[in-house]
């Protein structure tokens, strides 16, 4: 048996594999083992840790809004899969990362809305790993201490945000137009941020110490569940 934590990642054919290239390497550069999960996957397969990445936008029907003109591409088999493998991995008690679309569905998995069309915060023309603005962190939550600081550049890669925070999730970083860039649950095994470390984790300490220390969370579990 490895004495490596299995993290599941949310994938989807549809879109190409080598879209979620990133998230495997960066789990692996973090001593982890990516398994990929289809949508479709009623039942979350024994593993360590959870990681929801980014993607097209949630449909609002999950959260009891009708669609804006402005809303892009969405894929309900795909949402009700991560809206279901996450509550699993809540049953779990697993420690769960979210990226941009994966902290959207972690707030709608737990009760809250999202805004549906937000301008200027999609910088993908220019470059998936250009820092495209500033975001301030709480220094005591796992962003900040991954980060050591409470301001950090960001790339920004996404239309949608958060609206109303869910109950059992608390804001841990904001952009200067008062956007939620990250949360974490009360219990600390949610941490989520709106942009994308994956593709930052080759020159910035601060992406590669998120997912180290998400890894070490899912790492504490695997050792307590190995005979």
């Amino acid at each position: 048996m490895s004495d490596k934590p299995r993290i599941g990642i949310t994938v989807h054919p549809r879109r190409g594999l080598e879209y979620f290239g990133p998230y495997r390497r960066a789990v692996v550069a973090a001593g982890a083992e990516p398994v990929d999960l289809v949508p479709g996957t009623k039942k979350l397969p024994e593993l360590d840790g959870l990681l929801l990445p980014g993607g097209w936008d949630v449909d609002p029907s999950f959260y009891g809004e009708r669609r804006d003109e402005n809303l892009g591409e969405t894929d309900p088999d795909l949402d009700e899969t991560e809206l279901s493998l996450f509550r699993q991995a809540r049953e779990r008690g697993l420690p769960v990362l979210g990226i941009c679309r994966g902290q959207q569905v972690i707030n709608v998995a737990m009760g809250g809305s999202l805004v549906q069309h937000l301008e200027d915060h999609d910088a993908r023309a220019i470059g998936r790993t250009h820092l495209a603005h500033t975001i301030e962190v709480d220094p005591s939550s796992e962003l900040g201490r991954a980060a050591g600081e409470h301001r950090i550049r960001v790339n920004s890669l996404h239309h949608q945000a958060v609206k109303t925070l869910a109950p059992g999730l608390l804001q841990t970083a904001k952009g200067d137009d008062g956007t939620v860039e990250g949360v974490e649950s009360d219990d600390g095994l949610i941490v989520a941020v709106q942009c994308h470390p994956e593709e930052l984790t080759t020159d910035l300490p601060w992406a590669r110490a998120l997912f180290e220390r998400f890894v070490a969370r899912a790492k504490g579990r695997h050792s307590k569940s190995s005979p």
